[in-house]
């Protein structure tokens, strides 16, 4: 008789003849997943990853130079450590990984907005009640605050604040992507529409000086994008449109952006956009019209699948898959002309028909 296999992985035993203690691991490994993310977010919001510099830092300078209990410093970021954020050497020192060196405030990709967002206590409101919107599909954010995202974020300048944050820093570096691979060498006027404060046109136009463009925003974030594009020195060639892509879209570019914004809305509002599009457009049969999202595609990855809950909890839209965008862009008088990758971005370009 053979003899069952046995290892220890991490304090932990793994058995061939046991695979229900397995997934047993795994369940509670993706739950631990969440304690992560708060660890990340705390060292962040303390501005940790922003005072371990070049040189290392003990747990104890860390926690002597932010006024912090240095026992609890420690196993934070002994934990982050050995998932992968900050390295741990001898001596309770940590010095930067590649990960952890994304959340410095400083850093021209950082991702410390993110970390600060996604467990800003509207989020965490929002998930204690995501289990109701499997009731109705409404958000979690409606039944947690009786309004939709949009309308909360209205009433509560702090998580406005994070919000706007979050879509600066996770747009920064993909930004700079597509602004080099994709061949804006075609087109002469680009406009972003429900373009943030600016991070994807500035990108663009410091990388195309050819183009022009725009940045299509309600007026509550005016005052923001003019002085995101100042900054960057591109008040020559970048204007700041005022609207709502839900009502009307503006005419005279031959290249029209919308990026990570339809999944916001469901199909009605949804073809609405697109519909108001191709009004823009009109007879330039030139005119493209790019959709850049998380786009589902028939494996199901984890990844985009877990976004498209994220999705469902705060602004009640949906991710979709290229066959769901296919639809609606007929529909709306487009066809799909090709689809481009860029990062994690899907770029589904569209022509008018």
């Amino acid at each position: 008789m053979s003899k069952t296999m046995m290892t220890l992985d991490a304090g932990r035993i793994v058995s061939e003849a046991e695979s229900e203690v397995a997934a047993r691991y795994k369940l509670n490994d993706i739950f631990c997943q969440a304690w992560l993310s708060h660890a990340i977010t705390a060292a962040t919001r303390h501005g940790i990853p922003d005072i371990v510099g070049n040189k290392p830092l003990s747990a104890d300078e860390i926690a002597r130079a932010k006024n912090l209990d240095a026992s609890a410093v420690y196993r934070v970021m002994r934990a982050l450590a050995a998932n992968g954020i900050f390295t741990e050497v001898e001596g309770r020192v940590f010095h930067h990984s590649e990960a952890s060196r994304l959340l410095r405030s400083d850093h021209p990709n950082s991702w410390s907005g993110m970390a600060k967002m996604w467990n800003h206590p509207s989020c965490l409101q929002s998930w204690m009640h995501f289990a109701d919107c499997l009731t109705d599909g409404r958000s979690g954010v409606e039944h947690a605050f009786g309004k939709t995202l949009y309308e909360h974020l209205g009433e509560d300048p702090a998580a406005t604040q994070a919000f706007s944050d979050a879509m600066i820093s996770n747009s920064q570096h993909v930004s700079k992507a597509l602004a080099r691979e994709f061949p804006f060498e075609n087109y002469k006027a680009v406009i972003d529409l429900a373009g943030g404060v600016g991070t994807l046109i500035v990108a663009i136009l410091a990388a195309q000086p050819h183009l022009r463009g725009a940045i299509y925003e309600i007026a509550d974030l005016r005052d923001a994008a003019t002085e995101y594009v100042q900054k960057a020195g591109l008040t020559d060639r970048a204007e700041i449109v005022v609207g709502t892509f839900i009502e009307s879209v503006p005419e005279n570019y031959d290249l029209y952006l919308v990026k990570n914004s339809l999944w916001n809305w469901g199909d009605d509002n949804c073809s609405k956009i697109l519909r108001n599009v191709r009004t823009a457009i009109g007879s330039n049969i030139d005119g493209r019209f790019v959709i850049i999202e998380y786009v589902i595609d028939d494996e199901n990855a984890s990844w985009n699948t877990l976004y498209d809950l994220q999705i469902l909890n705060l602004p009640g839209g949906r991710a979709r898959t290229l066959n769901e965008y296919s639809g609606l862009l007929l529909d709306a008088g487009f066809e799909i002309e090709r689809v481009q990758h860029v990062e994690d971005q899907t770029l589904v370009i569209a022509k008018p028909i």
